[in-house]
């Protein structure tokens, strides 16, 4: 089934429920691997309907996580229901970077929240995103900016340590 397309800088949401074989050994709550794999989830939902990968494909490249970092902040528990919403908060020649939430649908409680660089490879992250925003359907009003987003503190902070943790594993050899 095919899913309305939105625009590029638009916030997906996916929905999801904790079942019995994504819980920890303490079977308590979800495993902590288990976040990513349903971010993987969330994040085809996203290339799907903003056509992203699409233009990817198109341009010859290929997209995929290159770092990411997961605060948790509380438990899903078996049988809880869960939101993960996807959104773009930045982009480089090289990198896309998604913030990803797990929230709990009845007061939007941040389970966790999750930062991600995905790293494009044989095409130019500028130009994919130009050419994505440029067909982008138009959603929101808000939604039909086409300028590159302010890169939050958070967000700074977080590449800068990446890079330097880079530096510092590259001078190890």
């Amino acid at each position: 089934m095919s899913r309305k397309k939105v625009h590029l800088l638009s916030e997906t949401v996916v929905s999801g429920i904790c079942l019995t074989n994504d819980i920890d050994p303490m079977l308590t709550h979800m495993n902590n691997a288990r976040f990513l794999r349903e971010l993987d989830f969330a994040k085809i939902d996203f290339y799907e309907r903003t056509g992203l990968y699409k233009c990817i494909k198109k341009h010859g490249g290929a997209i995929f996580m290159g770092a990411s970092t997961i605060r948790y902040r509380r438990f899903i528990k078996l049988f809880q229901k869960y939101q993960i919403t996807t959104k773009i908060k930045y982009w480089d020649k090289d990198s896309i970077y998604f913030e990803h939430r797990f929230l709990t649908p009845s007061d939007n409680f941040i389970n966790a929240i999750v930062l991600c660089r995905n790293r494009l490879i044989n095409c130019n992250g500028e130009d994919v995103v130009n050419e994505v925003l440029g067909s982008s359907p138009r959603d929101d009003v808000e939604m039909n900016k086409k300028e590159k987003p302010e890169i939050s503190p958070e967000l700074a902070i977080w590449i800068e340590y990446n890079e330097t943790s880079s530096v510092s594993l590259k001078s190890t050899k």
